[in-house]
C-alpha cells in the first residue's frame, strides 16, 4: 500500500500512520503551510482520528486547547514571533506530542497495571494544553535565572485562563498538573530529569514531563528539520547572545546538543527518536565540521 498523503489526519490515524524519520519530516513541512494560524492546526490536530478515539462526554479541555491556540494567533498579530519560539514550533511540539501518546497501543496492552508510563484520557488532554502553552509568550531570550521564562508562561497563562469560563475548581487542578511539567520544558532541568530516569527514579509524574519535554525535542533531532530550527534559534539569539547563536548554528555545537540528549520513554522507543538521534550525529560527523 502507497504510504498515506502527509496530512495531519492521516499522520495522527494509527491506522495509516508510518513514522518514519522522512514521514515525520514531510508532516511537518506540510503543516508549516497550513492556512489559518496555529488555531487551523490545532483545530485538524483535534479533528484526527487518534484525538476522537481520546474524547470523553463533557470534555472540558477540548474547548481549552482551541481558545488558547485562537489566543496565541492574536498575540503574534500584536508583537512580533521570536524566530525559534514561535507558533511553528508549539505546532510540532503539539504534533509530536499526539504522535508519541499514539504509540501507548506499542506498549499499554498485556504490561503491567503500575506501569508508570501509562497515561489516560484526562491527562493526555492535559499534556496537549502543556504543549499549546509551554511558551506562551516566550520573549525569545535565555532565562537568566532557573525558569525564568517558564514562570512567567505560567503566569501569564494564568491570567488569560481569569478571563475565560472556567471552574475556579477546574482551573487550579489544571495548572497543579501542568506547572511542574511546563517548569521541566527550561532546558536547564533537563539533566536532573535525566537523571532520575537513568537511576530509576521516576515517578509517574516525572513520566509525564518526560513525555512533553521529549515532544519540544523530536523536530530538533530530525536530520533536516533539525538544522532547520538550529538555524532559528541561533536568529533568535542572535543579539541577545552572539556566541551561543554561532555554536547553536555549527555542526559542533549540534553534536554537542544530540550528544546531551536520549529519549527514555517506550513511546520515542515505538517512534526510533534515539536511532534517529545518532543518525543525525554520525551524519554530522561525517561532514567533518566544515562550517
Amino acid at each position: 500500500m502507497d504510504r498515506a498523503a502527509p496530512t495531519i489526519a492521516n499522520f495522527l490515524n494509527p491506522a495509516l500512520s508510518s513514522c518514519t524519520v522522512g514521514y515525520i519530516e514531510e508532516v511537518l513541512e506540510f503543516t508549516d503551510h497550513v492556512e489559518g494560524g496555529f488555531y487551523a492546526v490545532v483545530h485538524e490536530i483535534l479533528e484526527s482520528p487518534f484525538w476522537h478515539s481520546q474524547n470523553f462526554l463533557d470534555n472540558p479541555y477540548k474547548p481549552l486547547c482551541l481558545v488558547l491556540a485562537k489566543e496565541i494567533d492574536a498575540l503574534s498579530i500584536s508583537k512580533a514571533e521570536p524566530a525559534y519560539h514561535s507558533r511553528q514550533h508549539l505546532k510540532d511540539v503539539c504534533l509530536m506530542l499526539s504522535c508519541l501518546l499514539m504509540q501507548d497501543q506499542c506498549f499499554s496492552s498485556g504490561q503491567a497495571p503500575e506501569n508508570p508510563w501509562e497515561s489516560s484520557r484526562k491527562e493526555n488532554w492535559l499534556l496537549l494544553l502543556a504543549a499549546i502553552g509551554h511558551d506562551f509568550c516566550h520573549p525569545g531570550l535565555i532565562n537568566k535565572a532557573p525558569f525564568e521564562i517558564e514562570k512567567n508562561s505560567l503566569a501569564l497563562l494564568e491570567v488569560f485562563f481569569n478571563h475565560v469560563q472556567i471552574d475556579g475548581n477546574l482551573k487550579k487542578s489544571i495548572f497543579t498538573r501542568l506547572s511542574p511539567w511546563i517548569m521541566a520544558t527550561d532546558p536547564a532541568a533537563y539533566p536532573a530529569l535525566l537523571t532520575k530516569f537513568i537511576n530509576q527514579e521516576a515517578s509517574h509524574e516525572d513520566c509525564l514531563a518526560m513525555l512533553l519535554v521529549e515532544a519540544d525535542l523530536i523536530a530538533s533531532v530530525l536530520p533536516v528539520k533539525g538544522q532547520q530550527l538550529g538555524a532559528r534559534l541561533g536568529e533568535e539569539w542572535r543579539i541577545a547572545n552572539p556566541s551561543r547563536a554561532e555554536s547553536v548554528k555549527s555542526s559542533r555545537g549540534r553534536i554537542k546538543f544530540l550528544e546531551n540528549l536520549r529519549f527514555m520513554s517506550p513511546h520515542a522507543t515505538a517512534l526510533r527518536v534515539e536511532q534517529i538521534r545518532l543518525n543525525s550525529i554520525s551524519a554530522l560527523a561525517n561532514l567533518k565540521f566544515r562550517d
